[in-house]
């Protein structure tokens, strides 16, 4: 088959979240399995095509996010016109291959929901504001006439839906995905295929020993309120509060720290503020680069993910692969990749005492630690290879291919 990906984020360009790791990924693994595979991308440093891991990547250099599914559109178009594809795929976010569809509307169309920009931002609001800040927004937002942006009404969130709409599939890497969009945007639940993404652990990542006694407690990722960075910052002076004071644990903020609560901090410093009685035993490292995550690993016994919701969070794929000890959030789609809690720890969001009562049991029970992290290990490697993942996403492909009208037309 001949597949086409269409992502304004792709990596090393444009690496910016999980849809970036994910396209690459999943092109690399269509190709392997012996597909001929094309990339439309972005990017802020160069344009071309270019082949890289056994993949044909078309660069472009958008003014801004909002242009680049018409640049790409029509560089799909063209390249369709000299070597049509059998197949086209794109994120929700922002409804990346939108003109490309509508450009070539015999091309089947599957679209993989990530995140829409809507729930983002309803998120992001619940966080900043609550739920009576939320309502106030949206009276006031109702008093001028305008929708908010998390309204899946607004006119930039029917953009994504009706993309998705016109999709001849839709995939959720999560069941949390499947329910939330299926309800918010009035979609039949059985078009929605339950797909996992793939992911492939680096040999750094499954060399980390699992037996370790480094006493240390982190958190990976960026520091934002809705990963639930201030609930694990919460968590340290009830956990720390139960340990005798010869105690060594300590705790780790790893990644790039962005707003806090106060407009005027980033994150890092506002936590070092709301921790001054403890932080004899917190560390901040800042971004650490991909490459150098498994050392990062090799030096931490838990890691603590309790984001109030994500959808298919790669951080928790890198600690399983590296057998960590893990306590995650039960909301979004850690819940599955802990097998309901089998190979980790599952707490509620925003819920720091019950952090801190599953840290301090991993702390105390290293035996069990271990004993989950190897679960967890071999969980990634069951469950999220390229050969399982890689076979029902292949008959994806060839399932929407094969029973599409040629010549159809899209509304």
């Amino acid at each position: 088959m001949r597949i086409a990906f269409i992502s304004y984020e792709y990596p090393p360009d444009t690496a910016s979240g999980g849809i970036a790791t994910y396209t690459h990924q999943a092109a690399v693994m269509m190709a392997r399995r012996g597909h001929v595979v094309e990339v439309f991308a972005a990017s802020k440093l160069r344009k071309g095509v270019f082949f890289e891991d056994g993949v044909t990547v078309h660069l472009s250099q958008p003014e801004n996010r909002d242009t680049f599914a018409d640049l790409a559109g029509a560089q799909f178009a063209a390249r369709h016109a000299a070597a049509p594809f059998d197949v086209m795929e794109g994120p929700d976010y922002r409804a990346d291959a939108r003109t490309a569809a509508a450009l070539a509307p015999e091309v089947p169309l599957i679209v993989r929901l990530h995140t829409p920009r809507y729930l983002v931002e309803r998120i992001n609001m619940t966080i900043a504001r609550g739920s009576i800040g939320r309502r106030r927004v949206v009276w006031e937002a109702w008093r001028r006439g305008v929708r908010p942006l998390w309204d899946t009404r607004h006119p930039a969130n029917r953009v994504e839906r009706c993309h998705a709409l016109d999709a001849d599939e839709i995939i959720a890497p999560s069941d949390s995905i499947a329910r939330i969009v299926a309800r918010d945007w009035r979609i039949d639940p059985s078009r929605i295929l339950k797909l996992p993404n793939p992911f492939v652990p680096s040999p750094a990542l499954l060399s980390v020993p699992v037996r370790t006694r480094t006493n240390t407690v982190a958190f990976i990722g960026r520091l934002e309120s809705r990963k639930g960075v201030l609930d694990f910052a919460r968590a340290i002076p009830l956990i720390l509060a139960q340990q005798p004071k010869t105690s060594k644990t300590r705790f780790r903020f790893v990644g790039m720290p962005l707003g806090s609560p106060n407009t005027n901090q980033k994150m890092d410093i506002y936590i070092q503020e709301m921790l001054a009685g403890s932080l004899h035993a917190v560390d901040f490292t800042g971004h650490v680069p991909f490459d150098q995550i498994s050392g990062v690993l090799c030096e931490t016994d838990i890691c603590v993910f309790p984001s109030i919701w994500e959808n298919f969070p790669n951080v928790c794929l890198e600690a399983m692969s590296a057998g960590r000890g893990i306590v995650g959030s039960w909301s979004g789609g850690m819940q599955e990749m802990l097998d309901g809690g089998r190979v980790g720890r599952l707490v509620p969001p925003r819920r720091p005492d019950k952090i801190a009562a599953a840290v301090l049991e991993l702390l105390t029970n290293p035996e069990e630690r271990e004993r989950l992290g190897e679960s967890a290990r071999a969980r990634v490697l069951s469950e999220y290879s390229l050969d399982r993942i890689g076979a029902a996403q292949e008959a994806s492909f060839v399932r929407v291919a094969d029973t599409l009208p040629l010549f159809c037309v899209r509304k």
